[in-house]
């Protein structure tokens, strides 16, 4: 519901669709940021991890645009004192770390755009592709001691990233800008630990990203 009420507030703040526009109707996103994992092992959003960015913006002369998405990076996390709140005998890992790869269309819901500058809420639906492993590059999911009984995990899970950005263009239409916000990853295994994980919630990772545009089709019309 979250997602469909950002939709609808967006909406309201840009009745305005007759303000001046960026002339590229393409454009090459190359990016790098940070991205960091908050879940069983980390209550806080912290233990920073590296991503490369890649995507084909549509930006034509409106105010919600299409956004091709791809993301190659990693996280980590560690807890050496982390231990299940349980009478039973278990066994969770308390270290992982795990590469990321998504790909995914994002929709560009300008706030503010104007030839030179835009401010945009961007919402997503992508799929993020994990594989937690242990200090010695062995993959948890062949490690069942680390889990409850029976429990199993797919390393495909659906994504829904919502973030706020802004970007600067030259008349060239090239440019520069930054973006942040949280992923919402739809799986509880990014660190492996779900059932005897002592946060009720779906692990989360968190971003903020520095993006070069290259116009690619610049439309010249005013």
């Amino acid at each position: 519901m979250r997602y469909i009420f950002l939709f609808i507030l967006t909406g309201f703040l840009t009745v305005d669709s007759t303000a001046q526009v960026q002339g590229n109707n393409l454009s090459l996103v190359l990016g790098f940021g940070g991205t960091s994992y908050r879940g069983d092992l980390s209550q806080s959003f912290q233990s920073w991890g590296g991503t490369f960015h890649a995507g084909i913006l549509f930006n034509k002369k409106k105010r919600t645009n299409g956004y091709i998405h791809f993301m190659l990076g990693g996280v980590r996390g560690n807890n050496p004192s982390y231990t299940y709140n349980d009478t039973a005998t278990t066994t969770p890992n308390n270290y992982f770390k795990t590469s990321l790869f998504s790909v995914g269309y994002e929709l560009r819901i300008h706030i503010l755009k104007r030839a030179s500058y835009s401010l945009y809420l961007s919402p997503g639906v992508a799929l993020l592709r994990y594989n937690p492993k242990d200090e010695y590059n062995n993959p948890y999911s062949d490690q069942f001691a680390t889990r409850a009984r029976g429990e199993e995990y797919n390393n495909i899970a659906l994504m829904f990233p919502i973030k706020i950005g802004g970007a600067y263009y030259l008349q060239n239409g090239c440019g520069i800008g930054v973006d942040a916000g949280f992923l919402n990853p739809m799986t509880d295994y990014i660190d492996n630990i779900s059932d005897w994980g002592n946060r009720k919630k779906k692990d989360n990772l968190m971003q903020i990203n520095l993006l070069l545009y290259i116009s690619i089709n610049r439309n010249t019309k005013e």
